[in-house]
């Protein structure tokens, strides 16, 4: 009944608690008990007395119907989908079901994680229906060296998407969030399986704070969401989940076959630091200097008081010098 009642407000209006009852052929009280449950996990419903409900325009839950059917021609029935209410992690639900005698791309999609994960092993906050938690599975051959670069190009896809989706201003960080007004929109985290030197399946996990609007006592740093920003794109996350595999997949074919390199300069347009002082930190260890931008391998580029460093990915942590 939820995923009924969501989609007729998804008008963005407001709606009796009768007239919704009335459609579904259910009591004014059971509406009330259906949308009290997702006010109580932070889902950003309006109530006025003599008006009823309000949910943001696009508000739905997830469906694959709506998702597979926004793909132009048939891409996403080359993808294996699979729909999950609520999982550990969408990351670790493919790593677990991974074959490498199956070369087909797998998706797997959630409406909310229990223990959904970071880089660096940072908790992901995931409550129910208000956010993307995707992870897609593709494979890939000449080993890990090859995927250099993956990270950033999968942030990029994702800033136009957003883009796409009517929401300006998305910038990224090295090597793998997304900003919006200098706050945490998204994270990127992949993990590697299968051969490192040869053929190998990249497990690409994304999460994008779409409707979540009150989660500062979980979350230990800055954090925006699309609703937030108040811009007006869409916040139907079916349509954006489609939109960026559909985008992320015809990426991919070109970074496999030239790698990072062409996308340094789309890249480097919405860097966020670019130009910047910055600290990076790895382990016990820190560099500080001016952000140049990155490389064609996908390195930070940084600019020290000895030259120019190159930085790859892996378990550093980029700061702007005066939060450091």
């Amino acid at each position: 009944m939820l995923a009924a009642l969501l989609k007729m407000m998804s008008d963005g209006q407001f709606h009796s608690g009768e007239s919704l009852g009335k459609t579904l052929g259910v009591s004014r009280a059971a509406v009330w008990k259906s949308l009290r449950r997702l006010e109580e996990d932070g889902y950003p419903i309006q109530r006025v007395r003599g008006k009823g409900y309000r949910v943001p325009r696009g508000a739905t839950l997830l469906n694959l119907d709506e998702i597979i059917s926004a793909f132009p021609g048939e891409p996403g029935a080359d993808i294996q989908w699979q729909l999950l209410g609520t999982v550990d992690s969408t990351n670790a639900q493919l790593m677990s079901r991974l074959s490498m005698d199956n070369p087909r791309p797998l998706a797997c999609i959630a409406e909310q994680q229990s223990a959904g994960k970071g880089r660096r092993g940072r908790d992901w906050v995931s409550p129910y229906g208000q956010n993307i938690y995707l992870s897609l599975a593709l494979p890939f051959s000449g080993g890990a060296q090859r995927l250099e670069g993956l990270s950033l190009l999968v942030g990029l896809v994702l800033v136009e998407t957003l883009e796409a989706g009517g929401f300006s201003g998305c910038a990224l960080k090295w090597p793998n969030d997304v900003l919006l007004d200098g706050r945490k929109l998204a994270g990127i985290l992949i993990e590697i399986a299968g051969d490192l030197t040869s053929d190998c399946v990249a497990v690409i996990g994304v999460g994008v704070n779409v409707l979540m609007n009150d989660a500062d006592a979980a979350i230990d740093q800055a954090w925006t969401s699309l609703l937030l920003s108040r811009q007006g794109g869409t916040l139907n996350r079916n349509l954006l989940i489609a939109e960026f595999i559909r985008r992320l997949l015809s990426a991919v074919e070109a970074f496999r076959a030239e790698g990072f390199a062409p996308y340094v300069n789309a890249w480097e347009r919405r860097d966020a630091w670019r130009g910047l002082p910055v600290c990076v930190r790895s382990g016990t260890t820190s560099i500080e200097g001016v952000e140049l931008g990155v490389d064609a391998r996908g390195a930070l580029r940084l600019g020290t008081v000895d030259g120019e460093v190159l930085l790859n990915g892996g378990e550093v942590s980029l700061r702007l010098k005066h939060d450091s």
